[in-house]
């Protein structure tokens, strides 16, 4: 949780200056994009973690290991969650005025060219702050916890 917790905030913090920067520069837009997303990258990486440390958790509180359960319910969200994502950017193009061309040659605005920049930075920078904020006040697991569920489950696989 906690090293999540400072990816998601380095990620942030990271897409929110190149929000700020608005540069032109390809170079430092790909350098920042790229530590940005190993922020979050730290986040996807680490929910695989999260996932074994909330079954842990579910034994302690009810006894019962649900790991089918767990990853069902997970699999589920995730596949719920990116066909959401599919048409979230077709919806966010209208929503600003981008014009499609099927034969190409379509000049976007200074307006429309602005605001794909401004989505493609303020909205990774404020999903990454969301979910650190969510993570830091909400999630119960801290390592802490985590460690003293382990020992818990140690115990009960010993007696």
């Amino acid at each position: 949780k906690e090293s999540s917790v400072v990816a998601l905030f380095f990620g942030a913090a990271i897409y929110t200056t190149l929000a700020i920067l608005h540069t032109h520069s390809v170079i430092v837009y790909l350098t920042m994009v790229l530590l940005g997303a190993l922020g979050a990258g730290m986040f996807s990486m680490m929910v695989w973690a999260f996932i074994t440390d909330v079954i842990d958790n579910q034994q302690v509180l009810t006894g019962i290991r649900e790991d089918g359960m767990v990853y069902g319910i997970n699999s589920f969200s995730r596949k719920v969650a990116q066909a959401l994502a599919g048409g979230f950017g077709g919806i966010m193009l209208t929503l600003i005025g981008y014009q499609s061309s099927a034969a190409g040659g379509v000049v976007q605005s200074d307006a429309v060219a602005n605001s794909i920049y401004y989505m493609a930075t303020g909205i990774p920078a404020v999903c990454c702050g969301l979910a650190a904020i969510i993570l830091l006040f909400f999630y119960p697991l801290n390592k802490k916890q985590v460690i003293k569920n382990a020992e818990i489950l140690r115990n009960a696989a010993t007696k």
